[in-house]
């Protein structure tokens, strides 16, 4: 930015500016093509490189790329994956990571919280907020364990259950969506693919 924009933009600042001397004024302008050609000079000849340049430098070097990172892409397609399912479920107060813990209850019958978390890939504070969200909808109920008074047991509704059914085919339109791009090799190695990375040991690897 020139410095002559930083100047204050009232009669005062514009007053000042008029009544300087010229040696002030010659301090106030722009570098001359001259000086540049002695900086790049400067550079090459083995004398400190600015470092903003080395900056640049280490960051090609590195090979860094946020357009090819791995994690990069599996966020765009997570992204991609909502907006599929706010598409074919819209109009539905539901969100993936609650009907993911209806279709395992459906799939599983009575489970405790805690191995449904497991089940749905869910760290304890996330799967107690789902099942609040599912408790307020009258869409699954909770009761202790007869064996163990400390486990939450939870199982659907009748409501619950024929809520589950009713969409498990949109659901299975979410993925048949998201997966278009590909055609059937490229869906089904992509699958494999990324199930083998998501059960891997993030320690050992």
């Amino acid at each position: 930015m020139s410095i002559l924009t930083s100047l204050p933009d009232d009669s005062e600042g514009f007053q000042h500016l008029v009544t300087a001397s010229p040696t002030h004024i010659a301090a106030l302008e722009l570098e001359s093509p001259a000086e540049v050609d002695q900086e790049s000079s400067a550079v090459g000849s083995g004398e400190a490189v600015p470092l903003q340049t080395s900056h640049e430098a280490a960051f090609l070097e590195s090979g860094y790329d946020l357009a090819g990172h791995p994690a990069h892409l599996v966020r765009r397609v997570h992204q991609r994956a909502t907006l599929c399912f706010q598409q074919i479920m819209a109009g539905e107060a539901l969100s993936p990571t609650q009907f993911a813990a209806l279709a395992t209850i459906l799939k599983v019958g009575k489970i405790s919280q805690n191995h449904l978390g497991r089940l749905t890939a869910m760290d304890p504070s996330t799967i107690s907020l789902v099942v609040r969200k599912l408790l307020k909808q009258k869409l699954v109920t909770r009761s202790s364990s007869d064996a163990d008074q400390r486990l939450t047991i939870l199982s659907l509704t009748d409501d619950g259950a024929r809520y589950t059914l009713d969409r498990l085919a949109r659901s299975a339109e979410v993925g048949e969506r998201l997966l278009a791009p590909l055609n059937k090799a490229e869906q089904a190695m992509l699958l494999d693919l990324l199930g083998r990375i998501a059960d891997s040991d993030p320690v050992s690897t």
